[in-house]
């Protein structure tokens, strides 16, 4: 069952019971065409990946692909992110969170549909494990600005290297267009903290 049917799983979620196994998993939100996160999926079988996009187009699209290629380790879901975030994750039970390239709402009236704000954020580090990266990039200036002051913000992570963090991931495919055409991309990489132990 490689898309999830919200009505025929339990939440929030188990991942034995949405997998059949027992392994790390990433999730990416917004996974749009599916690029990046079935090609991370085919390359990391020991690894499942859950995919979460709104868009019906993009989700039905994004689930015949991973059916065409056979993919065993990944699930996609339709629904937003505040309903994932909110009451689908468990606390501590996403290894990797991947937000690329969100909708930057840029009309002024639109801002509050901006998926990077600080409640979102500290829902995001809830589900992390300690020691989870939270992973985002986007192409647009005045977006950045905002994303950096809120993570900035956020407690309970430390700032890695952007670069180091993001070496060896797939390309979206916004994140090639962009590149064709010349777009600045700002990339944001943070590691939640580690308990310490005393």
């Amino acid at each position: 069952m490689i898309d999830l049917d919200l009505n025929r799983v339990a939440a929030p979620f188990q991942w034995p019971e949405i997998f059949g196994r027992s392994a790390p998993v990433d999730v990416e939100i917004g996974s749009g065409k599916g690029r990046f996160i079935l090609e991370l999926a085919a390359a990391n079988p020991e690894r499942d990946f859950l995919a979460v996009e709104r868009a019906g187009k993009y989700h039905r699209l994004c689930c015949d692909r991973a059916a065409r290629r056979g993919i065993a380790n990944v699930r996609l879901l339709r629904t937003t992110a505040e309903d994932l975030l909110f009451r689908l994750l468990n606390e501590a039970s996403v290894e990797n969170l991947y937000v690329l390239f969100p909708d930057p709402w840029p009309k002024k009236r639109h801002h509050k549909r901006r998926l990077i704000k600080a409640d979102v954020v500290a829902a995001m580090n809830q589900a992390l494990v300690p020691g989870g990266r939270l992973l985002v990039k986007t192409d647009h200036e005045d977006y950045a600005v905002v994303i950096a002051e809120v993570l900035r913000r956020a407690g309970n992570f430390e700032t890695l290297d952007p670069e180091d963090a993001f070496a060896g991931l797939p390309e979206t495919g916004f994140e090639r267009k962009y590149h064709d055409q010349g777009r600045p991309i700002h990339p944001f990489a943070l590691e939640k903290i580690r308990a310490v132990v005393s």
